[in-house]
């Protein structure tokens, strides 16, 4: 199976969610999405206290997994299973966390950052670590790791406060889905406030909901195991920048910087 970077999965990003990138002279390069009604004002603020840069569309969050023998991550494309079931949408993942135990041979297909397609079996890869979510930009070509997701909320009064990463993809998902689909997102958020994984709500719904809806969310789900959740009001303080922009955002998120190759 010979792949391309456009072969891999991922979660595309529309106009209804900003990204901020740490920029290139910062000691670190990552990514802020930014999402919610008010989500202008909030980008506006982080561009000038923290000297971020939104990035022009379109873009496309891949995600992958940790190596256990190379500082960098293998970009998922699809996975045959030890039974050749092949797997290559998002739900592929949520598999993953169910099955890498019991079937460690199943076969892992995908890209280095470098466009190397390396032979691998889930046991080959790090899955203690969590799953890690990347933007590739262009002009200067460069990779940014997905660090944070801040989700503006205009009734969230107070200091800003992590998701946990079910409940953190279902505030996303109410925030960038059409009204016609909030009745399938309360569903999931109600089964999750009950105690029931997000990627079980998801899989029972699979056979008789639209394709397309089921990828946005298996995107945003998969995205929560990347990257801490943040709910924000819109009258959240400004916060002091410093020297460093990129450590001074990592310790308001108290996410770690994202690493370099």
């Amino acid at each position: 199976m010979k792949l391309t970077f456009g072969d891999l999965l991922g979660l595309e990003i529309g106009a209804n969610c900003t990204v901020l990138a740490v920029p290139a002279t910062s000691a670190a390069q990552g990514a802020l999405l930014v999402l919610g009604v008010s989500a202008d004002h909030l980008v506006k603020r982080l561009s000038s206290a923290f000297n971020l840069a939104p990035l022009s569309g379109p873009l496309r969050v891949l995600f992958g997994y940790a190596l256990m023998n190379a500082p960098f991550p293998l970009l998922v494309g699809a996975l045959m299973t030890e039974r050749n079931t092949l797997f290559d949408k998002l739900s592929l993942f949520a598999w993953v966390e169910d099955n890498a135990i019991l079937e460690p041979r199943a076969e892992i297909f995908g890209l280095t950052p470098f466009g190397e397609q390396p032979v691998l079996y889930l046991r080959d890869l790090d899955l203690d670590r969590p799953i890690e979510a990347w933007i590739a930009t262009e002009q200067p070509t460069r990779w940014l790791r997905v660090a944070g997701i801040l989700i503006v909320d205009d009734a969230h009064q107070g200091d800003a406060k992590s998701y946990l990463p079910d409940e953190g993809a279902i505030a996303a998902l109410r925030a960038i889905l059409p009204p016609d689909t909030q009745a399938l997102v309360s569903g999931l958020g109600h089964e999750v406030t009950a105690g029931l994984p997000l990627r079980v709500a998801l899989r029972r719904r699979r056979k008789y909901t639209d394709a397309q809806l089921m990828l946005i969310c298996d995107g945003w789900r998969v995205l929560a195991q990347s990257a801490r959740f943040v709910r924000l009001g819109s009258s959240t303080r400004d916060q002091r920048a410093t020297e460093d922009p990129a450590t001074d955002i990592a310790n308001i998120l108290q996410v770690d910087v994202p690493r370099k190759w």
